[in-house]
């Protein structure tokens, strides 16, 4: 459960998420992406749970994060996102690339 330290600024009111650090995102049997966390009101733990996004919803979520983090994606990650057609459980289709005359 999250806690202040000596040098952090005071816990805000109200509630709050955060991510457990020791329990991985992970894809559950439907393919939807799952992420543990800590639910705290007034700085108080109230209750661990997980926050449950569609994979589309975990990428945009991803692409938000990597923005504001202010990482770019690798050239990789950019080339599997311009070419991918569709994605599912273990499979990836991706569109043929171009010849370079």
């Amino acid at each position: 459960m999250p806690r202040q330290t000596p040098n952090q600024q005071p816990i805000p009111k109200g509630w709050r998420i955060d991510p457990i650090p020791s329990r991985p995102a992970y894809k559950d049997e439907d393919g939807n992406v799952r992420i543990p966390i800590w639910l705290t009101k007034n700085g108080r733990h109230a209750a661990d749970t997980e926050m449950v996004l569609l994979p589309s919803e975990a990428e945009l979520l991803n692409e938000r994060l990597t923005n504001a983090i202010g990482d770019p994606p690798s050239n990789l990650q950019a080339l599997h996102r311009a070419h991918v057609i569709a994605q599912g459980h273990g499979v990836t289709v991706v569109s043929k690339l171009p010849h370079s005359p």
